[in-house]
């Protein structure tokens, strides 16, 4: 979420063999590299690289997580301290998947579940299962 508007959806298909990360503790790392051949419309739309420096930072950033402390357990379970586990965040509301929708018509530039290309017409297979 960005300003409360979904940005990017990644919905557990782990039950369909779609890798996900289930019981395992996650981080956050922000890196920046080169898209220009393929993640700016087939490199059609060239990073300008004279605007350089980049920088990034988080600003203001607030994390509402379970602190992994080895027990699986603890961080799985569903209760008010882990709110993100019960069966109402388990999908986007209607109002979020408009949001949603309209952050991936305006901004969307690369979509790898649209690259038949890349993946020679054999897509992943979260591509064609349920976003949210």
């Amino acid at each position: 979420m960005e300003d409360s508007r979904p940005i990017r959806t990644y919905r557990n298909h782990a039950d369909k063999g779609v890798a996900f990360p289930i019981n395992q503790p996650m981080s956050l790392h922000i890196t920046l590299w080169n898209g220009d051949s393929w993640a700016t419309r087939g490199g059609r739309d060239k990073i300008d690289w004279s605007k350089g420096p980049f920088m990034s930072s988080f600003r203001n950033y607030k994390i509402d997580a379970c602190v992994w402390r080895g027990n699986t357990w603890s961080c799985v379970q569903s209760s008010s301290t882990n709110w993100w586990n019960q069966n109402t965040f388990s999908s986007l509301t209607s109002k979020q998947r408009s949001s949603f929708n309209w952050v991936r018509k305006n901004y969307l530039i690369y979509d790898y579940c649209q690259d038949n290309q890349r993946f020679q017409n054999n897509l992943p297979k979260e591509c064609n299962l349920p976003k949210y």
